[in-house]
This record gives C-alpha cells, sequence and structure tokens, in this order.
C-alpha cells in the first residue's frame, strides 16, 4: 500500500514536468517544421495533400473509429506488412488504417491496400494534431513496424490505455548510436509499448540497452521472410509483355536494383567489359529513386548505349540498349525475369537495400560491402550460400562473368535461395499472437 501511494505522488509530481517537457518538444518539432518544408518541396518530397494529412485533416469517418493502426515509413515497410495485414484481417474484427511517411510509401500503400484498409500521411508528432487525429478513430491498438519511436504520440496512446506494439524491431548500427544519445528520452518512450518484437538476440540487446525492460522484448523473427506478396496474374503479365523483349533470343538478364550514386556508373563499365567476352546478356537499371533517371540516361549515352524507360516499351529493337525500370512497385516483379541480380546501396556507403526479393524468385544475388541496415538479410544469406557479397568493382565484373558462364552455379545458387524461404518462416505466426493478447 504504501510502495502504491508513493507512486501515485511521485506521477502526480512529475505530471507537470512532463507536460512541460512535451510543450518544448511540440515548440522545437514545429520549428524543424518551418526551417525544413521549403527543402521537402524542393525535393518533391511532400505536397500539399501529404501536408494537410500531416496536420491530422485526414479524411476518417466512423468506419475507422476502433481501428488497428499501422505505422509503415516508406516503400519497403508499406510492402512488409502485405501478409501481417491479411492475417490481421483473418483473425480479428476490426478495422485498419495504415500510415505512413514518404510519398511513394503512401501510393503503394494505396496501391497495395486500398481495398482492405485506409491509408493516411502520418500526422506530425504535435500535440494538438495527435489529439484531433486520435479522437477521430479511437485505435484499439498501434502497431509501429521495425523502429519507428515517436515520443509524443506513445505519450497520448498511453495515456489513453491504448496498447503499443512495436513488431519486426531492428535498430540499425547509426540508429543506435544516435538513441544511446538521447537514452533519457529513448527509456520511458520504449517502456510505453506493451510488447517489442525484435528480428534477433543483437537487437534485443541493443532495445534493452537502450533501457526498455527486458521482459518486454521478444524475439519473433523477420516478418520479411512471410512478407513478400507475389500478385501471380500480374506476374504473368509482366512476363508475357516484358520478357521477350528485354531478354531477347538465348539472352541472359543482369538487373541492377535499388542503385545509388555512382553504382550506376560502376554497372556500366562492369557491362562494358562483359559484353567483350561474353555477348549475348542484357542490362536492366533500377535506380532506387526514379527522379534520378535522367542523369542515368545521360551516362548511359556517355558510355555508348541507348537507354530505354520500360515504360515506354513498344516491342522495339533491343540492340545497344539498356533498360531503365521507371515505374514505382514494379521491381519485385522484374526479379523474376532476371538471371542474375547486383543489388545497389551496397558498394556506396547507403547500408544496403533489401537482398530478400531477388531470393525469394531464387536469383544468383550479388551485393556489396555496405549492408549495414540489412546485416540479418547478409548473415542469412551468406550462411546458407544463397548470396555472394563482393568488396569492389573488380570482383563485381569476375563473379558476373563466373554466373554468367557456369549454368551449374546459377542452378546450385538458386536452390540454396530456396531453402532460405522454407527454413526461415514462421515469424507472422508469433507476431500474430502477440497482437491477440493485447486484443483480449
Amino acid at each position: 500500500m504504501m510502495n502504491n501511494k508513493k507512486t501515485l505522488i511521485k506521477e502526480r509530481l512529475s505530471a507537470p514536468i512532463v507536460l512541460l517537457l512535451f510543450f518544448v518538444y511540440d515548440i522545437l518539432f514545429l520549428l524543424g517544421f518551418i526551417l525544413y518544408l521549403p527543402i521537402y518541396f524542393c525535393r518533391k518530397k511532400i505536397n500539399f495533400r501529404a501536408l494537410k494529412e500531416k496536420f491530422g485533416f485526414s479524411h476518417l469517418d466512423e468506419r475507422q473509429k476502433n481501428c488497428i493502426w499501422i505505422h509503415v515509413v516508406s516503400v519497403g515497410e508499406a510492402q512488409l506488412v502485405g501478409t501481417f495485414i491479411e492475417k490481421l484481417k483473418d483473425r480479428f474484427d476490426q478495422p485498419i488504417v495504415i500510415s505512413t511517411t514518404t510519398l511513394t510509401g503512401h501510393r503503394i500503400a494505396k496501391q497495395k491496400y486500398n481495398g482492405i484498409a485506409k491509408v493516411i500521411y502520418f500526422p506530425y508528432d504535435v500535440s494538438l494534431i495527435l489529439t484531433r487525429l486520435l479522437d477521430k478513430i479511437h485505435p484499439r491498438l498501434f502497431v509501429a513496424v521495425e523502429t519507428e519511436i515517436w515520443p509524443n504520440l506513445f505519450y497520448r496512446l498511453k495515456r489513453r490505455n491504448i496498447p503499443i506494439v512495436l513488431v519486426n524491431g531492428r535498430i540499425s548500427d547509426k540508429a543506435f548510436a544516435h538513441y544511446k544519445k538521447i537514452k533519457m528520452i529513448t527509456k520511458p518512450v520504449l517502456n510505453w509499448c506493451h510488447y517489442v518484437a525484435v528480428q534477433n538476440q543483437a537487437y534485443k540487446e541493443r532495445f534493452i540497452d537502450l533501457g526498455c525492460e527486458p521482459e518486454k522484448v521478444l524475439i519473433t523473427g523477420n516478418m520479411k521472410f512471410e512478407s513478400i506478396l507475389v500478385d501471380e496474374e500480374h506476374l504473368e503479365k509482366i512476363k508475357t509483355k516484358y520478357s521477350s523483349i528485354v531478354k531477347g533470343t538465348n539472352k541472359l538478364l543482369i538487373i541492377a536494383a535499388s542503385t545509388h550514386h555512382p553504382e550506376e556508373e560502376i554497372i556500366l563499365k562492369v557491362y562494358q567489359e562483359i559484353l567483350t567476352s561474353c555477348k549475348n546478356i542484357s542490362l536492366l537499371i533500377a535506380p532506387r529513386h526514379v527522379e534520378r533517371i535522367p542523369l542515368i540516361e545521360k551516362n548511359i549515352i556517355s558510355s555508348g548505349f541507348e537507354p530505354l524507360r520500360i515504360s515506354s516499351l513498344k516491342g522495339k529493337n533491343t540492340h545497344k540498349k539498356i533498360f531503365l525500370l521507371d515505374t514505382i512497385g514494379q521491381l519485385l516483379y522484374f526479379y523474376a525475369l532476371a538471371d542474375i541480380c547486383f543489388v545497389g546501396g551496397s558498394l556506396t556507403a547507403h547500408g544496403g537495400h533489401n537482398i530478400l526479393e531477388p531470393i525469394y524468385f531464387q536469383k544468383p544475388t550479388i551485393f556489396g560491402p555496405s549492408m549495414e541496415n540489412f546485416q540479418d538479410f547478409e548473415e542469412i544469406a551468406l550462411n546458407k550460400g544463397a548470396g555472394i557479397k563482393i568488396e569492389n568493382t573488380h570482383q563485381l565484373r569476375e563473379i558476373t562473368l563466373q554466373l554468367i558462364n557456369n549454368k551449374a552455379l546459377r542452378d546450385s545458387l538458386a536452390e540454396k535461395c530456396r531453402k532460405v524461404f522454407s527454413e526461415e518462416k514462421k515469424s507472422l505466426d508469433k507476431h500474430i499472437e502477440l497482437i491477440s493478447k493485447c486484443l483480449q
């Protein structure tokens, strides 16, 4: 009884301090918003519709009340939650609201989930905005995907007794270093969560190091092994429409995916050298940011080739042409056409990108040394022999040539890719059980 009284007194004394801290947080957040807004508009990272919704003026109605609110950041996370959402719909009779941070993430989420969930832009983490939105939808549960920690939102959800679950949790080296500097903030925010479901032991230790109570941190594996949703009908359309054009007759197709500067230049140089000994090779480049395509086209022309955007294909002669994937959300399906894949952001200091998608289609997959953001994927791929890590341009050329000239090697890697997915599943069911506990 005495301990309960002490706790109650402590909470009452700390309440004004907490409110003051969040008042200061609101002011700093708004100041940062004012400073960066012109930059976001110039870089086309925001538009007026998104801005309106980020201020809490979303088109929500009674149908979204008592929802399960799932927050994802951008394209990768939006694609990750597909199977997860389907299982939630089957298991629980609750409306679902998905919020996204980026324009591309919002566009992908609308395309994939428009029939089963309401898609909105994530509101700014400001008290008045959050209060308006929470009053509208009264969520039964908030689900944050991977590393989404928002102090103001978590505090207000906690005040309303709305459970918070972080799923597929991970913290990159860079994020961990930043969060450690503000541990006095991360500790209470993380402990407002009911559960923090993480991918592996290393991430569990990081969340605990940031102040999360150990009993709240559970290892549930990586949902991405069960997250890849393939529309088989759409896949067949892609194969029928593009296979003969991008591969031609008896050609192998190399896809350089999610590339950043200067990876396109590196790939072009390697491709030029490969063509001196191997003629029947096609190349498709899928840059991480499609707005860079005009610059990449100039580089292709400078290399002596002709760029051809996928959106412009009309059965043209493919001689001396390099294909550019300029459409959003189609890369997954083009992996199915490939014979060899290189996943970018890994020869530059961008931390790598998702190597699971080409592995899902059992494609020999090459990546560079910079995989900080996907260390778990890298570890699994290398341990299972399903991926090939290279350190430099020379190795990229040599490994690619080996794969081109050795079909048995390509087939061996394909079988190892198949085993990765057959052995790494069951994470999704563990996450659903945690959600079930919160909704009981």
